[in-house]
């Protein structure tokens, strides 16, 4: 399976773990293994979730460009205008 290569403000699905089907945006690119990634809701841009890219699918071709000051309400509202609804309410 070819790997995922993640930019930043690229929408990612979780294919593995716990968070397994959820949608993400990419914060930051660590290096060429590990990325920083939010939903605005369970992980915020305070708190974003570190994760293998082997464990990432890409989830669409749109970016989010990320202002001098993003919010985890800019990264909700970016997500569900792609038809991204990640349904747990944790």
């Amino acid at each position: 399976m070819k790997e995922l290569t993640p930019e930043k403000g690229m929408i990612v699905l979780s294919r593995a773990g716990r968070d397994r089907g959820r949608a993400f945006v990419v914060v930051d690119v660590l290096d060429s293994e590990y990325v920083l990634m939010a939903d605005g809701r369970l992980r915020t841009l305070d708190r974003p979730k570190k994760k293998k890219r082997k464990h990432l699918l890409k989830g669409s071709d749109a970016q989010m460009e990320f202002g001098s000051h993003p919010l985890d309400a800019d990264v909700r509202k970016f997500l569900l205008s792609q038809g991204f609804e990640n349904d747990r309410k944790e």
